[in-house]
């Protein structure tokens, strides 16, 4: 059984700086308290599994709300730095396992299991390499390919380069701030569509504004400076608006939802509504 998007996306002016694309996203869905915690105010701690995998982290919520936790999400340190590859919503005081990969090729040490959560996102080349096949493989060679920009690591650590671009990154993204009523935007690498992403309430938008466009700003740098247009950014909410979604397992609160193939969609149901979507385009 599928369904599909229970609001209409409505996309405003495109907004551009060098390579770096950006155009506000505003819904139907009413004002209403959200009833969760995201980005840094969430109380999550972050470990290892008793016997490590690359594929898999446990999350407590020590907190006494539900936490938001959204794919592409980074989880520094432990046995190795990871990315977060599913968003769910994780119980007050409980502990889940959550879907991960790595980003960080040359490091496993299983004697550290704590990891250092900053609510920070991976660049959106990495998001959308952990939805291909051999997804590990693509998200490792993709980390390899910020050596053009960013330096070597001998670790081959994605958080070794955001890093050491930081000051780039801030500059090409200063003074960009979500509209009054915001609660998504599209992102757009090169002129061209890379991303979409909604949530239920502002303050979740907001929450995670920074750290969006920090990792996206990665992508941007070295790219030739071409704006997105607004037909482009258009087409893209009104596809993810048509995407059949079906349910699939999440270890937490509510009902997740995803569907389509060259640009796939990820979204979390809970309390009556989506919570948060994520669409990340995987061919142009």
């Amino acid at each position: 059984m599928t369904t599909s998007l229970d609001t209409r996306i409505h996309c405003g002016q495109v907004e551009a700086r060098g390579a770096l694309s950006i155009a506000p996203l505003f819904s139907d869905w009413p004002s209403t308290p959200r009833g969760y915690l995201s980005g840094t105010s969430a109380s999550v701690e972050v470990s290892e599994l008793p016997t490590p995998r690359i594929d898999r982290l446990l999350v407590r919520n020590r907190g006494t709300r539900p936490a938001l936790l959204v794919e592409g999400e980074l989880m520094e340190g432990g046995a190795q730095h990871r990315v977060l590859t599913e968003t769910l919503l994780v119980p007050p005081g409980q502990v889940v396992p959550v879907s991960s990969r790595c980003v960080e090729a040359r490091r496993w040490h299983t004697d550290l299991s704590a990891h250092r959560r900053r609510a920070r996102r991976a660049p959106l080349a990495v998001q959308a390499a952990t939805r291909r096949d051999d997804a590990q493989g693509e998200v490792w060679a993709q980390v390899s390919r910020y050596d053009a920009v960013a330096g070597p690591s001998a670790t081959e650590s994605l958080p070794e380069r955001l890093d050491r671009v930081e000051a780039a990154t801030r500059d090409l993204t200063a003074g960009l701030r979500p509209l009054a009523g915001q609660r998504g935007v599209i992102i757009g690498i090169g002129g061209r569509p890379a991303a979409l992403h909604l949530y239920d309430s502002r303050t979740t938008l907001l929450d995670s504004w920074d750290a969006l466009l920090q990792a996206a700003a990665l992508d941007a740098v070295g790219t030739p400076p071409v704006r997105m247009p607004a037909a482009r950014a258009r087409a893209l909410a009104e596809r993810v608006e048509r995407t059949p979604l079906r349910e699939v397992p999440t270890p937490g609160l509510g009902r997740r939802l995803e569907g389509g193939s060259r640009v796939r969609v990820d979204t979390l149901h809970w309390n009556g509504r989506t919570v948060a979507l994520t669409a990340l385009v995987l061919e142009a």
